[in-house]
């Protein structure tokens, strides 16, 4: 049964049957708590294992006081990893295991997110034509087609609020294991200056872990009830995790994401009036900016870098990256270098010989996409992002679901959050939580998502039943 079995759980209304007609729109929880589990083990373990690592912390923390001289990124390129093939397989055979074991449903694809999607996976494989570097193209795209069957499965199998659910206590798992390992390492030291939280991957990705939480927190209460501890729980530690992390671009990227999806949820009226007090806010701030004194807009700066000063002026060391990454991209600038085949160790060494500090990648996704494939990719995986976005915004000013609101504020947050980082552009635990989520939202259908029927009784309380099983929509 749904997790809103009957309206019985709610307030008496006078409307039932646009009641009703809501209920039945909703992409509502299925998973019982030992399936949900059963996602959360295998997802996270799958991601774990190639993307995180348990000397992160101490790695990182020698990096920042100059105590190594070792590039960890150029070194893993041309490593062999003799965990992540099979971790790969295991994600792409939990994507064929959930195709062929998913209930009968009135799901509707071919949608245009999913001939968006397809579209980029396309050009992205013909990429390989002009490719750089052929043999990393064909690893990544290998790679990314096991993500891609995986997030197929999972969209087919799990509601958008399950999947909301399953991404952020993965979330979570990852935060608190990688706090166990750092007080296990004696590397958390909280109480230092220059501390950022850790874990077990990079203080960028467990912020937006954080915001995962933040963002997902809604669908841990139930529709018509108050906001349960469990809710709010998951908000506090994503903030907690925000300024542990320092992370500035990730708190932007938070920030704008639930701005804009608590805007969507006013009515009209509301709305103007919403659009008009921030237009004040921002003239009040000018107004403040202009009188202030130099003291104070230095204090107001150092708050705003979090406690991170260091080479505030270049965004951290950002600018002069992307003036580099700019002379590659003006080589290229159609079609790109191909997927992922700029980033070998010769160049990652060069630009750590260069610029001081090791990169893993473009830290401006825009860019990333650019150097990839060119302005033909960019234009391709904007167009995909904007089209879910598009959709997302129409399909919960119709129907409320909080499962959608995730997905609409996740993707805000991936356009923001890409300003400054790429972690939504590569093959990681981040763009699988896009790409499952814009899939499941793609495929439902214009109509109830489920059949209600009515059972009248003294009362006239109404329940509701799935049209399969009751247990899947």
């Amino acid at each position: 049964m749904s997790a809103y079995d009957t309206v019985e759980d709610f307030e008496e209304t006078d409307n039932r049957e646009i009641f009703l007609d809501d209920i039945a729109y909703q992409d509502t929880p299925t998973l019982k708590p030992l399936t949900l589990l059963f996602f959360v083990l295998m997802i996270g373990a799958a991601f774990f294992l190639v993307d995180h690592s348990f000397n992160a912390s101490t790695y990182f923390r020698k990096v920042h006081a100059l105590e190594t001289e070792a590039n960890r990124t150029a070194d893993r390129i041309e490593a062999v990893n003799l965990v992540s093939t099979p971790m790969r397989l295991l994600l792409g055979g939990l994507g064929v295991w959930c195709l062929f074991n998913a209930p009968r449903n009135n799901l509707r694809w071919g949608g245009m997110i999913l001939f968006s999607f397809l579209l980029y996976m396309s050009f992205l494989a013909i990429s390989l034509t002009w490719s750089v570097n052929p043999r990393v193209t064909i690893q990544k795209l290998i790679v990314f087609s096991m993500m891609s069957i995986a997030a197929f499965g999972l969209a087919r199998r799990l509601s958008l609020q399950d999947l909301a659910k399953v991404f952020s206590i993965v979330c979570l798992f990852y935060i608190f294991g990688g706090l166990a390992i750092e007080i296990f390492l004696g590397n958390f030291r909280p109480h230092l200056a220059d501390y950022r939280f850790v874990g077990t991957a990079h203080p960028n990705s467990l912020a937006a872990y954080g915001t995962v939480c933040c963002l997902a927190a809604p669908v841990f209460t139930k529709r018509g009830a108050s906001v349960s501890y469990l809710t709010i729980a998951m908000v506090v530690i994503g903030i907690m995790v925000l300024l542990a992390t320092k992370s500035r671009t990730t708190l932007a990227g938070l920030i704008f994401a639930v701005l804009a999806t608590r805007f969507i949820t006013f009515k009209p009226n509301n709305r103007i009036f919403g659009v008009s007090f921030m237009l004040l806010i921002f003239v009040a701030v000018g107004m403040f900016l202009s009188v202030a004194r130099n003291s104070t807009l230095n204090s107001m700066g150092d708050a705003m870098a979090m406690g991170r000063t260091e080479d505030v002026g270049s965004l951290t060391g950002r600018l002069p990256l992307w003036e580099e990454l700019m002379v590659a991209i003006e080589k290229r600038p159609v079609f790109g270098h191909g997927y992922l085949a700029f980033w070998e160790k010769d160049r990652i060494e060069h630009l750590y010989d260069l610029l001081g500090w090791e990169i893993p990648h473009g830290h401006n996704m825009y860019l990333d996409l650019l150097i990839d494939g060119g302005v033909v990719g960019l234009s391709l995986f904007l167009f995909y992002l904007l089209v879910s976005l598009s959709v997302s915004f129409s399909r919960y000013l119709k129907h409320r679901d909080i499962g959608v609101a995730f997905v609409f504020g996740m993707l805000l947050f991936a356009l923001v959050h890409g300003t400054g980082e790429s972690l939504f552009k590569l093959p990681t635990f981040l763009l699988f939580i896009i790409v499952t989520s814009t899939l499941r939202l793609g495929a439902l259908p214009r109509g109830p998502i489920r059949v209600l029927a009515t059972q009248p009784s003294p009362n006239q309380n109404l329940n509701t039943a799935a049209s399969d099983s009751g247990e899947n929509p």
